[in-house]
């Protein structure tokens, strides 16, 4: 069998502006580890993601519609189905409020106010009171909930819409079947929380987050994305090496390569990326003053952070350097 040609596609220039990692950046890094390494996990695998996964509702709707609206067959039907949906107009109602401004609507719509009154009781019961003789003192009361299917329930509605109105009302029963939500996951079970609070109105109310790892993806499939979990896992973004570079004085002085030398081992070990101007300096060959501090700027341009050695002011050099740190709103640091 041949191996399949794929066609290769050209790169394009990279349109994205970059940028040294912020603290913020950091912070929001490490939070993200911090989560991702320490919440609770019924898994031994890894990487492992969080997906949703909901019951979807298959319709039984080959049951013919005199059967559904029988509450006789409720129990028989019960058995073969996990629940059922009122219908009314061929629109599924899926909420108390839903269900009572409909309601509001026909009575409206069919001039029905002075035989029909509906009431919405704690948002969630539905009452409908009509003016009948079958009733004490001339008023009978449909009584109904989405939660129940029988009486006082959803069949109730059904009765009073199909023998009181000109509209359609049913039942949908249903079969429910688990369904993992294609292209949404989370890395954090916290994240997934977060989603679906923010969109309950288009989950099932049995929705709920599970733990899988698939390893289709992360092994074989996609060792980048495999690399990508193992450095939000475990690179240490506690501190950054942020760049910062060395400004003090040098013309006139014969011991300026030990102070910033000083300066620089001070820094390292702090953790941070140090630029020694000085010693950068010393490269070139034949240089003049200007060449010197073209050289300086091009360095400053990439570092975060100006640190300003003793007795700085008194060097014209420093003062241009510490004039653009401020221009560029960079931290400034002083040595002590």
């Amino acid at each position: 069998m041949s191996k399949k040609e794929f066609t290769k596609y050209p790169h394009h220039t990279d349109p994205y502006a970059k940028h040294r990692i912020t603290d913020e950046e950091l912070y929001f890094l490490r939070e993200l580890q911090k989560e991702m390494n320490t919440q609770h996990t019924d898994m031994l695998t890894y990487p492992r993601i969080w997906v949703i996964q909901e019951p979807i509702k298959n319709y039984l709707d080959n049951v013919e519609t005199d059967l559904r609206n029988d509450p006789d067959a409720v129990e028989y039907l019960s058995q073969i189905a996990d629940g059922a949906d009122l219908c009314i107009d061929c629109i599924n109602m899926t909420t108390p409020q839903q269900l009572y401004r409909t309601i509001q609507n026909i009575i409206k719509n069919d001039h029905l106010e002075e035989q029909y009154q509906v009431e919405l009781i704690h948002d969630y019961r539905v009452l409908i009171h009509g003016r009948n003789t079958l009733g004490e003192n001339g008023e009978i009361v449909w009584n109904t909930s989405l939660d129940k299917i029988e009486r006082n329930g959803m069949l109730t509605i059904v009765e009073w819409v199909m023998e009181y109105t000109h509209h359609h009302a049913e039942l949908r029963y249903y079969t429910k079947e688990l369904y993992q939500r294609p292209g949404i996951f989370f890395l954090t079970y916290k994240d997934g929380v977060r989603y679906l609070q923010k969109y309950a109105d288009k989950y099932d109310k049995d929705v709920k987050l599970i733990e899988t790892s698939p390893m289709d993806l992360f092994t074989d499939c996609s060792p980048e994305i495999k690399k990508l979990f193992d450095i939000l896992h475990t690179v240490d973004f506690s501190k950054r090496n942020r760049k910062i570079y060395i400004s003090g004085k040098i013309s006139g002085t014969d011991d300026y390569l030990e102070r910033f030398a000083v300066a620089e081992k001070e820094l390292s070990e702090q953790g941070y990326e140090v630029v020694n101007p000085a010693y950068e300096g010393t490269k070139l060959k034949d240089a003049s003053y200007e060449d010197y501090m073209e050289l300086s700027f091009q360095l400053l341009k990439d570092c975060d952070i100006i640190y300003m050695l003793k007795g700085w002011k008194t060097s014209p050099g420093a003062n241009q350097e510490y004039g653009y740190a401020l221009a560029k709103d960079m931290e400034i640091q002083f040595e002590k």
